[in-house]
Formats: structure tokens, C-alpha cells, sequence
């Protein structure tokens, strides 16, 4: 089954990495730049094609830069579940 950002899980799961990637973006890394566009682009199209592409931007970064954003993304998604949790 393809993932498309018609999917909710999908689309939050881009919307949270498009976050952690701000929340580490260094101004003049054409990896971060590249994962940033990607992350924007695959939000607007909303294909299959525009997640891959994100997935494989997220691929090139350094490994350093992976981690924070991973970190950050964990974070994010665990404030983002409790609130959600919080509101029910």
C-alpha cells in the first residue's frame, strides 16, 4: 500500500520531521536546505513520489544532523500525542 498525505498519520509524521528539521537548520547545508524543500514539497503535492524523494533527502544528511532531527521529531511527537491526549 502506498503512503500518500492523505493518510493523517502521514501527513503529521511530515509535518512533525518538517518541524524537527527547523528546529536544526543551519544556514549554508545544502543537505538540510534540499531535506527542508523536500519536506515543503511532499506536504503541498501529497504523492507518493514527493515522500520518497523527502525519505531520500532525509537519507543524504549527515548522520549527526539525523540524530537531532530524529531527537526532535520524538519530542515534537510526544507533545503532539499528550495535547492530543490531553483534549479528549
Amino acid at each position: 500500500m502506498p503512503l500518500t498525505l492523505d493518510d493523517r498519520a502521514t501527513l503529521c509524521s511530515v509535518e512533525i520531521l518538517a518541524a524537527a528539521v527547523d528546529m536544526v537548520y543551519v544556514h549554508g547545508i545544502v543537505e538540510l536546505r534540499t531535506l527542508r524543500n523536500a519536506l515543503e514539497e511532499a506536504m503541498r503535492l501529497k504523492t507518493d513520489a514527493s515522500i520518497r524523494f523527502a525519505y531520500a533527502a532525509f537519507s543524504k544528511v549527515d548522520r549527526d544532523y539525523r540524530a537531532q532531527i530524529s531527537h526532535h521529531a520524538l519530542t515534537l511527537a510526544t507533545i503532539r500525542r499528550r495535547t492530543a491526549f490531553n483534549m479528549q
